[in-house]
């Protein structure tokens, strides 16, 4: 008989051990970030939000080689800790990421372009410190990421924060007041205290994007002592391969005025919202003189983290190579499925109604890719719709307001989850219609009914009482859950 060696058995009762605490660790305490996070991701069935890599399966409807799918799906297996000779580091790259860097400003045909893995918060930090400095005059857009503000005001540098003004306000949508910093930028140079910095929003999560051939034309003209540029292009990587998009966005735009007027300018891109990419991946473009490239390099070193994310860096270069081939084919997808969706709920939903965005200026257009949806009735608001879809569809949206929510049909919003939409809007109009004329109700209206719910039969509402948010929440909340709702006439 085969004997074991002690170093064998100790091997084997290690592993059993370990097994077994390890069972012990994951199904007996409480790992509620751990359990949040798996429920959730069982359940989700499509998001109409952001879209992190997780998506890829959805890639199904482009044509694409299966080794470029098995390579996107890949990448969360290349978290190595490892650098230069035999890599390279991100901060100061001299091999892989410089060559992909290259190849990166060949796309976009940018000065510089550097990659980040720890989100547009600390793109936007690097932006500002490397461009602005205590002395410089800058005028912002008020519709900026928060990291904006934070390093404005960290670095002490005096900034004219400009309004943004109402463009839809029945769904509460708003967008850059470009006339009015465009009048801001004039007045100054003609005071002879021009601002050296300008900083806008290119694309609002709400559908609002900027014009930028017509934009920075305009800027351009009026604002010679205008130096340096910053264009926060979070929501907008999938723009630039956008066939139509392309020739408004800041990247395409960038070159151009670069060159035609000597900015320097940036752009910077989340490119996790749009592309294909791990979340906190993000992109900084830079067009201009080698004396800004130079300084965003060195905000880079200090700034980003020593250890960055391979999986993250990976995914980017892949995610945007994905993008410059096959960008055109999921534009077209994307406003077909729009389309879709438009067309169903304008042709068989009497519940809801599609919401067009419309722009205050001819240097704003509206995003192709954005949905606005309002449902008819007071009592289904945009707060429960969200809940209802996720917790028993599976389907995540992001941005409500009121009576309305937003979809955003990125490159992972497939045939497929537009379907199980369409069919989930399908079911809760019925609900509308089962009880439409008696459940017409709003805050302040006085009932003509008894509205009671089963369990625990006590009427929410009586004849002759006046409707006040909480009796309208909780009505508003059976039609959601395995509430029974009973409307008894007062008669």
């Amino acid at each position: 008989m085969c004997k074991i060696s002690y170093s064998k058995k100790t091997n084997i009762l290690l592993k059993s051990r370990a097994k077994s605490k390890g069972d012990y660790i994951v199904e007996k305490l409480r790992l509620p970030i751990y359990e949040s996070l798996r429920s959730i991701s069982k359940k989700l069935k499509g998001s109409f939000h952001a879209l992190p890599i997780q998506n890829i399966k959805n890639s199904r409807d482009v044509i694409l080689s299966p080794g470029f799918v098995k390579a996107l799906e890949q990448t969360k297996n290349l978290e190595l800790s490892i650098t230069g000779p035999f890599f390279d580091s991100l901060t100061d790259p001299s091999s892989f990421i410089d060559e992909s860097c290259s190849l990166l400003k060949n796309i976009y045909s940018s000065d510089s372009s550097l990659l980040v893995s720890c989100g547009s918060s600390i793109a936007n930090k690097i932006a500002i410190e490397a461009l602005c400095n205590t002395h410089d005059k800058v005028i912002c857009q008020n519709g900026v990421h928060q990291s904006i503000y934070f390093s404005l005001k960290s670095s002490n540098i005096n900034v004219n924060y400009i309004d943004d003004i109402a463009c839809k306000s029945d769904i509460g949508v708003t967008g850059a007041d470009a006339n009015s910093i465009i009048e801001n930028l004039k007045q100054a140079e003609e005071s002879g205290t021009p601002y050296s910095v300008l900083i806008v929003n290119s694309q609002t999560y709400d559908g609002i994007c900027f014009d930028f051939k017509l934009f920075l034309e305009a800027v351009c003209q009026i604002a010679p002592n205008l130096e340096k540029i910053i264009l926060d292009e979070a929501w907008g990587a999938w723009s630039a391969f956008d066939p139509l998009m392309k020739e408004t966005s800041a990247i395409h735009n960038a070159r151009i005025f670069s060159d035609a007027y000597n900015k320097n300018i940036v752009v910077i891109h989340s490119l996790h919202k749009t592309l294909f990419t791990f979340r906190q991946a993000s992109l900084i473009n830079f067009y201009g003189n080698s004396e800004y490239a130079d300084r965003l390099i060195g905000s880079h070193f200090r700034n980003h983290t020593t250890s960055p994310s391979y999986p993250i860096l990976c995914s980017s270069e892949l995610a945007i190579f994905h993008a410059n081939e096959f960008g055109k084919e999921y534009s077209e997808r994307s406003r077909k499925l729009v389309d879709k969706v438009r067309n169903f709920i304008n042709e068989n939903l009497s519940g809801f109604e599609i919401e067009e965005n419309k722009t205050n200026s001819k240097y704003l257009t509206t995003d192709p890719t954005k949905l606005w949806i309002t449902c008819k009735s007071h009592l289904f608001n945009g707060e429960k719709i969200r809940e209802h879809l996720f917790n028993n569809y599976g389907i995540y949206i992001s941005r409500y307001f009121k009576n309305s929510f937003l979809l955003n049909f990125h490159y992972g919003v497939n045939d497929e989850i537009v379907e199980h939409l369409i069919n989930s809007l399908l079911l809760m109009d019925r609900r509308i219609h089962t009880k439409n004329e008696k459940l017409d109700l709003s805050i302040g209206d006085v009932s003509e009914s008894f509205f009671i719910l089963y369990p625990p039969g006590i009427p929410v509402l009586k004849p002759g009482q006046r409707v006040c948010e909480n009796a309208l929440s909780k009505i508003n909340q059976s039609l959601f859950d395995n509430t029974s709702l009973l409307v008894v006439d007062g008669n």
